[in-house]
């Protein structure tokens, strides 16, 4: 999960790591720590084999993104429509709800790009502030680059 991070040892096998979930029928999740150049990213391998998009979450710690992640996973898996809600019930706690942004920029996406090629379909999960806005909605609460988007909101999701 930290293979350049360097508050790591050195490399944690995060290929092989993935390569043992989707062989064990499982997706993994991986996690980047944010540095000066950009904020933190995790995202999933192997919800393509499950004919699903991966998913991805941006500005979050690793560790908190991981499971919002692996819940969402579990939801996408179980309901192929799960992504096709303007908000997304059932990863947060209530009243938080996340929305689903289709991935046009999948560059963060080290791992699962190396397995299943560029063009891999992904979706980006978009979490809310305080007061349940979008980044882009008036008086969104955390600055702009707080969560960097991989692709451009296509419609209303409130």
């Amino acid at each position: 999960m930290c293979e350049f991070d360097p508050r790591c040892d050195g490399s944690d096998g995060i290929v092989s790591n993935a390569l043992d979930q989707i062989s064990a029928g499982r997706w993994a999740v991986t996690g980047v720590y944010g540095d000066e150049i950009g904020p933190p990213v995790a995202y999933t391998t192997g919800l393509t084999e499950f004919s699903r998009p991966e998913l991805l979450i941006t500005g979050l710690d690793p560790t908190l993104a991981c499971g919002i992640l692996n819940r969402a996973a579990e939801l996408v898996i179980a309901d192929e429509h799960f992504l096709d809600a303007p908000r997304l019930d059932g990863v947060l706690q209530p009243p938080y709800r996340l929305a689903a942004l289709p991935a046009v920029d999948t560059a963060d996406l080290s791992v699962t790009r190396l397995l299943y090629g560029p063009d891999v379909p992904a979706v980006q999960l978009i979490w809310p502030d305080a007061d349940q806005r979008l980044p882009w909605e008036h008086g969104y609460a955390h600055p702009a680059d707080a969560q960097p988007l991989s692709g451009l909101p296509y419609h209303d999701v409130a």
